[in-house]
């Protein structure tokens, strides 16, 4: 975190620039089924706002939030249980966003830097009893990116990108998400 306020006094230093916004968003459902009491399904969504203070430097602040479920078993009885884990996670994230081409080129490749502050919590069902908390996680991590805008018009681009943060160093061992992204942005 302390690299990313140095970097960002010294990128701040250049010449005055009239910087400009974007808004983006994207959203990912996933459904994987073996019947009716055996599937996994996933669904997460995006939100971000980049203030590019110079034409290739931005400040990019974002949250994800995410729901995961996956069923296994059989009838529900206690010969045969039905096992129910949920996922949820919430992440705001501030990072620096550095662009490899300008504003109005047709495809402009990005990298990001920083951190965030994670809350990942795992439930466990067996039948029809409540759920029990099995893990939680919460505190600041590191996260970063790569990824690739495509301009549609000179406001609009989709795109393409991987994310990834830590756990929170604290806790060991440390393990590494990551999240494959496709959305739409828009520049004004």
């Amino acid at each position: 975190m302390r690299a990313l306020v140095y970097a960002m006094l010294i990128l701040s230093s250049f010449p005055a620039f009239a910087g400009f916004y974007e808004v983006g968003a994207s959203a990912n459902y996933r459904y994987s089924g073996y019947d009716p009491n055996n599937y996994v399904q996933s669904l997460s969504y995006t939100a971000s706002v980049s203030y590019y203070f110079m034409e290739m430097c931005a400040v990019e602040v974002g949250y994800t939030t995410g729901y995961s479920k996956q069923v296994s078993g059989g009838t529900g009885t206690t010969i045969d249980p039905k096992e129910t884990i949920e996922d949820n996670i919430a992440l705001s994230s501030a990072d620096l966003v550095i662009s490899f081409a300008g504003r109005q080129d047709p495809f402009r490749p990005y990298v990001k830097l920083g951190g965030g502050y994670l809350i990942k919590d795992r439930y466990r069902r067996v039948n029809q009893d409540d759920e029990t908390l099995i893990a939680h996680q919460e505190g600041l991590v590191p996260s970063g990116g790569v990824g690739l805008a495509i301009n549609l018009t000179t406001a609009m681009s989709i795109k393409f990108g991987l994310d990834a943060w830590t756990s929170p160093p604290r806790q060991q061992p440390v393990i590494v998400d990551y999240a494959g992204r496709a959305g739409i942005s828009w520049m004004f």
